[in-house]
């Protein structure tokens, strides 16, 4: 598997995010992606990283930059 791609099976959209996890923290954390990925890290593509659940009694810790949608005014 590329590491520039999503570590989703079946899903070969190129990677936003990176997906890192500690058991003992029960914590999950999402940062941009930049570049390389250290060992026991795994790329993510925006999608499935927004919509990534995690495990009753942890935590997601999502450091990616929001993306705050420009709004067009109303026409009156």
């Amino acid at each position: 598997m590329d590491g520039r791609h999503c570590a989703r099976p079946g899903c070969d959209t190129v990677a936003a995010a990176k997906l890192t996890y500690d058991y003992a923290r029960r914590t999950v954390w999402l940062d941009p992606f930049e570049g390389d990925l250290e060992v026991g890290a795994w790329g993510m593509c925006a999608a499935h990283a927004d919509g990534l659940r995690v495990p009753v009694g942890w935590a997601r810790d999502d450091r990616r930059t929001p993306i705050i949608p420009i709004r067009r005014p109303l026409a009156v």
